[in-house]
């Protein structure tokens, strides 16, 4: 059971640059499959036009730093593949024909609709719910029966960030949760880390999915996830990003390891998530819910405090 937010929650909102109702949290229809964004915390485009989808340009407003990597990337918040059981559809879903508007909220919302070689329609609601966090929400709706349904979210972030996950103890060296920085090392070089949620959630990763070309991949599983909770840090500015979501919503966090100078897997600078997991029946629709959250100083304590906070505000919705 989550704790309830301490006073850390309270004096994060009180310190974010603006506050709610005076920052501008709506998104700008730029046109071309474009929109704008500055919060008065941060300011980027998403993007989601038939090329590619996501975020790829994210800037801090105070430091100027650009979070998202370049060079061609989708950016932070793209969705890339989709699976159920050993299958994966078509290639990446950011490519796929789509559409997006602007909703009355100021919220962006991409719908991909049902096609022959992707027997589902999936819509994203992006939505700013404070200057410096984003709440990201996937509605997936299939036509046909789906066998542990996966969506991979993907975020792909400046080379100075270094990933943290906070992951659960073993039986054989217990004590609380706590914040694993990815580092490489022997047993995991040459193959990308998974942090599942659980034994079935791991079996999932090994179904035969990740098998197929192009890009196969090769996973070692590495400890269980407390909560699907992980962050980037730049050690020298501080500057955080936080991802989460709730259990029910994603059963893995993937990551390339920290390593330099990086070799081509802990060269994309990346952090995953694998949403649902679960069987769906046609025409069922669900949803999961992912957050991302950017700031200075961003401890592990903070971090708690911010992911019971967006569990009660999901609860709040319901």
């Amino acid at each position: 059971m989550l704790r309830s937010p301490t006073i850390i929650i309270l004096l994060w909102l009180m310190t974010t640059s603006l506050s709610v109702e005076s920052a501008d949290l709506a998104f700008k229809d730029e046109g071309n499959g474009f929109f704008s964004f500055d919060t008065g915390s941060v300011k980027g485009k998403l993007r989601a036009d038939n090329q590619s989808q996501g975020i790829p340009t994210l800037v801090e407003i105070e430091s100027g730093t650009e979070l998202a990597y370049g060079r061609g990337n989708p950016g932070i918040l793209s969705y890339y593949r989709v699976f159920s059981t050993n299958k994966r559809w078509g290639d990446a879903a950011r490519g796929w024909p789509k559409s997006a508007k602007l909703l009355p909220d100021g919220a962006v919302q991409v719908h991909w609709p049902s096609r022959n070689d992707h027997p589902f329609e999936m819509t994203a609601i992006y939505r700013w719910n404070s200057p410096n966090t984003l709440d990201l929400e996937t509605i997936v709706k299939p036509d046909r029966d789906m066998e542990k349904f996966e969506v991979f979210l993907s975020s792909y972030l400046r080379k100075q960030f270094k990933t943290l996950v906070y992951v659960k103890r073993t039986i054989h060296a217990p004590g609380d949760p706590f914040f694993l920085s990815t580092d490489v090392n022997d047993l995991v070089f040459g193959t990308y880390l998974a942090f599942p949620r659980d034994r079935r959630a791991a079996q999932i990763i090994y179904d035969g999915r990740w098998d197929y070309e192009p890009h196969p991949v090769h996973f070692s599983v590495t400890k269980f996830f407390a909560y699907p909770l992980c962050m980037k840090q730049d050690i020298r500015s501080g500057l955080t990003l936080l991802l989460m979501s709730r259990p029910e919503d994603c059963f893995a966090i993937e990551t390339p390891y920290n390593m330099e100078p990086a070799d081509g897997i802990a060269g994309h600078y990346s952090m995953y998530m694998s949403l649902l997991g679960k069987d769906i029946k046609a025409t069922q629709t669900v949803h999961a819910h992912v957050r991302l959250v950017i700031g200075q100083n961003i401890s592990e304590k903070d971090a708690i405090s911010l992911y019971s906070q967006f569990i009660k505000d999901i609860n709040e919705k319901k």
